[in-house]
């Protein structure tokens, strides 16, 4: 048997996979990253498309710790969007189509090009330990690959097997087998799995779609870009997202049919997603509407097809092409590929610490679908912590809080709550958001990340630069006044704002009023013109949620004081005298390293808190 000798080793280059090696390798560290298929790296299983609410903050932070999601999207966008342009600008996030291959292809020269990183194809098997501690793990072709950390991203390999009606076959996604070794692997060693399920949807021949029927979404004029080490940019609007939607008719086909789906005729009876639902799940479990929308998003420059957002199945296809060409603009549509269901197993992840390393197997770390997650930007926002804490292994740990980064939020309800569904990050579930926006993960992440040896000069001192260009631009607004006037109140009047009284006010506190903004402020002082659009819009921020931000600092010192009151290792829940039976089974369960992270956990009463809180005093 070959043998081969890394610092870490990385099991699949999915999202997830490619960050955990490409940020390992950039450590320092001497890695691998072992594949299926060489020529579906970093591959696009799902939607064309990277952000969006809850899931932008997380591309914008991986990218903050040295990752290269931001990045690799700048390079393939095809149609750029703003969304959520009806709210704050605190809450609005970016959105890019890209070309589907020229995302992979660039991803795989980054991943040869990388120092310390070399890349095989090849199926991992069974996992090498040695007693409580992994040494490395053995491919399906014969070669022995020996590590102290290794990095399971798995994605819906394990045991995958793919649906369409009554049809089933074993794979791990259509046309490649799955991993069914490492399953047996996980179990063997003391490791809990259950089973999850997805769906996918058609691809269509862009040339039997009647685009004249349909409204369509314009790219974006605004510039902008997702890496803070791209230059902003604009695309031509040669990409339009079309729209369309499920009808009577539609619905009518889906209900008369509903017995030929596998998860309403009994076949799969796994857990499925809620905020990704499949079109049958809509339709049936939502009769009050009578239409959903269905995007037609572009797969690529090179390419015809598209992808029908919103179609999700497991019909059989010959139902599938009924259900597609019910609606409008796609009465000849041709089906190119058909949706399917997929079923795989995933890890429960309480048995995960905050690092994403298993708590029974030192230096076995997991990240990604594995973890029960779905969407491309939460498995890479995971990559990027396992890939981190596999290359500190021994030397320290990395985690994140919630009150740092979503990535935090992510991770801590995975290894505290656990999930019964496939997990999707949602702006809803990080209680400081306001704190966690898309556009300051730099200011949160960036000094931790130099810190830790991620980044290079260039970037840092890029961050340096505009960190301090928005110090100084906010004291200066703060000092700088004006007073009442013909030009100051005929410019307040004019935005619909009252004009100011005899003592004036500072620039700051003008910026402060909804109906201004950095343009309308800049006209009453001196301000040279060359400011960069990102230090403006921190600036405008930090002035309109002044008072929110205050009121979360306020909420995010009370958390950390909670975070700060370490439980020990070694402490018996069975020897605590009051808590309640379900409290001390989840306690014993998760572990928690602090009392925060306890009082988090689902079961674990007020009381149990407070037997747990006088216990540590």
């Amino acid at each position: 048997m070959m043998k081969k000798d890394f610092d870490v080793v990385v099991v699949g280059a999915g999202h997830a996979g490619c960050e955990a090696a490409l940020i390992a390798a950039r450590s320092g560290r001497e890695t691998a990253l072992i594949t299926i298929d060489l020529d579906k790296i970093a591959r696009m299983s799902c939607n064309p498309a990277i952000g969006g609410p809850g899931k932008s903050q997380l591309v914008r932070e991986i990218d903050a710790l040295g990752g290269e999601m931001a990045r690799n999207t700048d390079k393939a966008a095809l149609h750029l969007r703003r969304l959520n342009t009806s709210k704050g600008r605190a809450m609005q996030v970016m959105r890019a189509q890209t070309d589907r291959e020229s995302y992979s292809e660039n991803m795989k020269r980054t991943i040869e090009l990388q120092s310390n990183l070399r890349l095989y194809e090849g199926m991992a098997e069974r996992l090498k330990t040695e007693g409580e501690r992994v040494t490395g793990l053995v491919t399906r072709e014969g070669m022995e690959f020996n590590a102290g950390a290794v990095v399971l991203t798995t994605g819906t390999f394990l045991r995958g097997k793919v649906y369409l009606g009554d049809v089933s076959y074993p794979a791990g996604r259509s046309g490649e087998p799955p991993a069914e070794g490492l399953s047996e692997s996980l179990e063997e060693l003391g490791l809990e799995t259950s089973r999850m399920n997805t769906d996918t949807t058609p691809r269509v021949n862009g040339s039997t779609i009647d685009f004249s029927k349909l409204d369509y979404q314009e790219t974006a004029d605004e510039p902008f870009a997702f890496s803070y080490m791209s230059e902003r940019f604009t695309l031509p609007d040669e990409y339009p997202v079309y729209l369309t939607e499920t009808n009577e008719r539609t619905h009518q086909i889906i209900k008369e049919n509903i017995d030929r789906n596998p998860r309403y005729n009994g076949t799969v009876v796994s857990a499925h997603p809620r905020y990704c639902p499949s079109l049958e799940s809509k339709v049936i479990e939502y009769p009050e509407r009578d239409h959903h929308r269905v995007f037609i998003e572009p797969e690529g420059e090179k390419s015809q097809e598209y992808y029908l957002q919103g179609i999700y199945t497991s019909f059989p296809p010959e139902l599938q092409e009924k259900v597609v060409r019910s609606m409008e603009g796609m009465e000849e549509a041709h089906i190119e590929r058909y949706g399917y269901g997929i079923e795989y197993d995933y890890l429960h992840p309480r048995q995960l610490k905050p690092t994403l390393e298993t708590k029974r197997i030192t230096g076995l770390f997991t990240a990604g679908q594995i973890n029960g997650t779905t969407g491309y930007e939460e498995a890479a926002g995971q990559g990027i912590l396992a890939g981190i804490n596999a290359a500190l292994l021994g030397e320290g740990e990395f985690s994140l809080d919630r009150s740092e980064a979503f990535i935090g939020v992510m991770v801590d309800d995975l290894v505290t709550k656990g999930v019964d569904e496939p997990y999707r990050m949602l702006p809803s579930r990080a209680e400081y958001r306001i704190m966690l926006r898309e556009n300051n993960a730099d200011f949160r992440l960036t000094e931790q990340a130099r810190r830790l040896g991620l980044i290079g000069e260039e970037r840092y001192e890029r961050f340096a630069s505009k960190e301090e260009e928005t110090e100084r631009l906010l004291e200066k607004l703060r000092q700088e006044r004006v007073s009442p006037g013909e030009r100051v109140n005929s410019l307040l009047r004019d935005k619909g704002t009252s004009p100011l009284e005899e003592q004036g006010a500072s620039l700051y506190e003008l910026l402060k009023r909804p109906e201004l903004d950095w343009k309308d402020v800049a006209q009453l002082g001196s301000f040279p013109e060359e400011i960069a659009p990102a230090v403006k819009k921190e600036i405008e921020i930090r002035a309109k949620y002044e008072g929110y931000i205050k009121k979360q600092q306020d909420q995010i010192e009370r958390f950390k004081r909670m975070e700060d009151k370490e439980i020990p290792s070694e402490v018996d829940y069975e020897e605590l005298e009051g808590l309640s039976s379900e409290g001390r089974q989840k306690l014993q369960e998760v572990e928690p390293k602090t009392l925060g992270q306890a009082e988090r956990i689902p079961g674990v009463s007020r009381s149990d808190v407070t037997i747990l809180t006088m216990w540590l005093h």
